[in-house]
């Protein structure tokens, strides 16, 4: 995958890219890749979104201050509490199983500005992952647009991201809107191989710029992903801009835009017991991947049964004794409890 041939366009100063970026970004008519020449993913069709369990599953992935999986926890070192009580552990055992992973790719005008980082990011992203793991991938403007479903065969991916195409005239950009169907799509999605009970997750490489930034599109998806178990991994696009510095209208647009873009990157992967990387650097993207790659592979599986049975969303807290303060632990921070 390393030699696939890659494009190259030329690239813009960064003050004067970030300015343009911003202009592009309003609502007209967009010049979007074919979707007529992509396939959808299995299960594309809209479901409506619900999950309701009499067993809870938590999946815990927890690293060390390098991203490195920390291991040998014992049972008797996990406390598990739902709305803040803490409940018996039914069952427990360190899992390392293929992932599935969506790789989902932003093709907006913005990103066409920054040259080959998105393609460079993404290539990295499937070197690094293990030969069992699934992927599959989709790009988002106005709304995501599926194009394969989960393989095995990461050069077919490689393929397919290698032939991604950009608009280039002012689009419209719906961030939440694309990541609210790619939820509901997987869940839709029966699991590729009976044997793959590992983690399923997003990454989402973004500028994490969206023309809809509705409090109700956010919580919509802040909603989702809290329950649904799918972890999400930003992978922040344009490091340099994001760092923009300048007195001009232009540069003072950019550095507000980016500033929510941030925030919202980073509400997204916190609602779903996920990471947001905001890289700078090619070295930057291979430690974030590097981490990516551990926390979907290496995990502690827990299980409990819940204790009342409501109908409503219920917090989930993991806790380890004996942790230390340069530990991540994630899991997914809430279920959906059955109803009566």
């Amino acid at each position: 995958m390393r030699g696939t041939k890659r494009s190259r366009r030329r690239r813009l100063p960064a003050t004067l890219a970030a300015a343009v970026l911003i202009a592009l970004l309003r609502p007209a008519q967009a010049q979007q890749p074919d979707a007529s020449a992509q396939q959808p993913a299995p299960g594309a069709a809209q479901t409506p979104f619900r999950v309701s369990v009499e067993r809870v599953n938590v999946d815990v992935a927890i690293t060390d201050s390098r991203g490195k999986f920390v291991g040998g926890l014992r049972r008797e070192q996990f406390r598990v509490f739902d709305n803040g009580a803490e409940q018996p552990i039914l069952d427990f055992a360190p899992i390392d199983t293929p992932a599935r992973v969506l790789l989902i790719v932003e093709t907006s005008p913005a990103v066409y500005l920054l040259a080959d980082e998105h393609q460079t990011a993404a290539f990295r992203l499937l070197d690094g992952l293990a030969a069992s793991d699934y992927v599959a991938f989709a790009w988002y403007a106005d709304a995501l647009h599926p194009v394969l479903g989960f393989t095995q065969n990461k050069a077919l991916v490689a393929q397919a991201l290698a032939q991604l195409q950009f608009g280039l005239g002012f689009a419209r950009l719906d961030l939440f809107d694309s990541l609210s169907s790619a939820i509901t799509d997987i869940l839709a999605t029966p699991l590729p191989d009976a044997r793959a009970g590992g983690k399923t997750a997003i990454v989402l490489l973004s500028t994490g710029l969206s023309d809809v930034q509705t409090e109700q599109a956010r919580r919509k998806v802040s909603g989702q992903l809290q329950v649904s178990g799918i972890a999400v991994y930003t992978i922040a696009l344009g490091g340099s801009l994001r760092t923009t510095q300048g007195k001009t209208a232009g540069a003072q647009a950019a550095s507000e835009a980016f500033a929510q873009a941030d925030q919202d990157l980073r509400a997204i992967a916190e609602s779903s017991g996920g990471i947001a990387f905001f890289p700078k650097t090619g070295k930057d993207i291979a430690a974030a991947y590097a981490e990516v790659a551990v926390t979907l592979r290496h995990l502690y599986s827990l299980a409990f049964a819940p204790a009342v049975h409501d109908g409503k969303v219920h917090a989930l807290r993991v806790e380890v004794q004996d942790s230390k303060r340069d530990w991540r632990i994630l899991a997914r921070p809430a279920y959906l409890a059955p109803a009566e």
